[in-house]
Protein backbone atom coordinates (compact mmCIF):
# COMPACT_ATOMS: atom_id res chain seq x y z
CA UNK A 1 0.00 0.00 0.00
CA UNK A 2 2.85 2.32 0.46
CA UNK A 3 4.34 1.94 -2.52
CA UNK A 4 1.15 2.50 -4.20
CA UNK A 5 -0.15 5.36 -2.70
CA UNK A 6 3.30 6.97 -3.28
CA UNK A 7 3.19 6.19 -7.24
CA UNK A 8 -0.44 8.18 -7.23
CA UNK A 9 1.35 10.72 -4.94
CA UNK A 10 4.37 11.55 -7.57
CA UNK A 11 1.35 11.77 -10.62
CA UNK A 12 -0.62 14.29 -8.10
CA UNK A 13 2.71 16.24 -7.42
CA UNK A 14 4.21 16.39 -11.23
CA UNK A 15 1.19 15.78 -13.43
CA UNK A 16 2.47 12.25 -14.93
CA UNK A 17 2.75 8.90 -14.11
CA UNK A 18 5.70 7.10 -13.51
CA UNK A 19 6.52 4.56 -16.33
CA UNK A 20 6.27 0.85 -15.73
CA UNK A 21 10.19 0.82 -15.49
CA UNK A 22 10.52 3.71 -13.21
CA UNK A 23 7.45 2.18 -11.12
CA UNK A 24 9.50 -0.95 -10.85
CA UNK A 25 12.77 0.96 -9.65
CA UNK A 26 11.30 2.48 -6.93
CA UNK A 27 9.63 -0.11 -5.96
CA UNK A 28 12.95 -2.06 -5.53
CA UNK A 29 14.34 0.72 -3.80
CA UNK A 30 11.77 0.36 -1.17
CA UNK A 31 12.23 -3.68 -1.11
CA UNK A 32 15.81 -3.07 -0.68
CA UNK A 33 15.81 0.00 2.09
CA UNK A 34 12.73 -2.29 4.29
CA UNK A 35 15.53 -5.33 3.27
CA UNK A 36 18.20 -3.47 5.51
CA UNK A 37 15.65 -3.12 8.47
CA UNK A 38 13.70 -4.17 11.11
CA UNK A 39 11.11 -5.25 8.95
CA UNK A 40 11.66 -6.85 5.53
CA UNK A 41 9.16 -7.77 2.80
CA UNK A 42 8.97 -11.52 1.71
CA UNK A 43 7.68 -11.32 -1.23
CA UNK A 44 8.01 -12.06 -4.99
CA UNK A 45 6.17 -9.93 -7.44
CA UNK A 46 5.37 -9.52 -10.91
CA UNK A 47 4.97 -5.74 -11.75
CA UNK A 48 3.27 -5.17 -15.50
CA UNK A 49 2.71 -2.10 -16.97
CA UNK A 50 2.05 -0.29 -20.70
CA UNK A 51 3.98 2.97 -21.40
CA UNK A 52 3.82 4.67 -24.64
CA UNK A 53 6.96 4.77 -25.91
CA UNK A 54 7.91 1.20 -24.85
CA UNK A 55 4.70 -0.60 -24.96
CA UNK A 56 4.25 -3.40 -22.48
CA UNK A 57 6.60 -4.54 -19.58
CA UNK A 58 7.17 -7.42 -17.02
CA UNK A 59 9.68 -7.34 -14.33
CA UNK A 60 10.17 -9.79 -11.94
CA UNK A 61 11.02 -8.48 -8.34
CA UNK A 62 12.25 -11.27 -5.60
CA UNK A 63 12.32 -10.79 -1.95
CA UNK A 64 15.92 -9.80 -1.94
CA UNK A 65 15.06 -7.03 -4.21
CA UNK A 66 16.80 -8.22 -7.25
CA UNK A 67 14.57 -6.94 -10.56
CA UNK A 68 14.60 -8.38 -13.88
CA UNK A 69 13.01 -7.67 -16.85
CA UNK A 70 10.97 -10.72 -18.33
CA UNK A 71 9.19 -11.15 -21.67
CA UNK A 72 6.66 -13.73 -19.38
CA UNK A 73 6.11 -14.78 -15.92
CA UNK A 74 4.16 -16.72 -13.64
CA UNK A 75 3.64 -16.92 -10.05
CA UNK A 76 2.22 -19.40 -7.33
CA UNK A 77 2.40 -23.04 -6.90
CA UNK A 78 1.27 -23.33 -10.44
CA UNK A 79 3.94 -21.53 -11.57
CA UNK A 80 6.28 -24.23 -10.77
CA UNK A 81 4.39 -26.54 -13.63
CA UNK A 82 3.69 -24.04 -16.58
CA UNK A 83 7.14 -21.66 -16.34
CA UNK A 84 8.89 -24.81 -18.14
CA UNK A 85 5.75 -24.85 -20.86
CA UNK A 86 6.41 -21.03 -21.47
CA UNK A 87 9.83 -21.22 -21.30
CA UNK A 88 9.68 -23.28 -24.13
CA UNK A 89 6.85 -22.51 -26.21
CA UNK A 90 7.00 -19.18 -25.92
CA UNK A 91 7.76 -16.72 -28.77
CA UNK A 92 8.37 -12.81 -28.72
CA UNK A 93 6.12 -12.38 -31.79
CA UNK A 94 3.14 -14.43 -30.73
CA UNK A 95 -0.10 -13.13 -32.59
CA UNK A 96 -3.80 -13.75 -30.28
CA UNK A 97 -4.74 -16.88 -30.67
CA UNK A 98 -1.27 -18.95 -30.58
CA UNK A 99 -1.15 -16.68 -26.98
CA UNK A 100 -4.19 -18.20 -26.08
CA UNK A 101 -3.00 -21.38 -26.86
CA UNK A 102 -0.30 -21.06 -25.28
CA UNK A 103 -1.84 -20.23 -21.75
CA UNK A 104 -4.24 -22.83 -22.47
CA UNK A 105 -1.15 -25.45 -22.31
CA UNK A 106 -0.43 -23.61 -19.20
CA UNK A 107 -3.72 -24.66 -17.68
CA UNK A 108 -3.15 -28.15 -18.85
CA UNK A 109 0.13 -28.83 -17.07
CA UNK A 110 -1.10 -27.10 -13.66
CA UNK A 111 -4.48 -29.15 -13.85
Amino acid sequence: EYIAKNIQLYKMRNGYELSPHAAANFTRKQLADALRSQTPYNVNMLLAGHDKEDGPSLYYMDYLASLNKVPFGVHGYGGFFSLSVMDRYYQKDMNQDEAMKLLQQCIDEVE
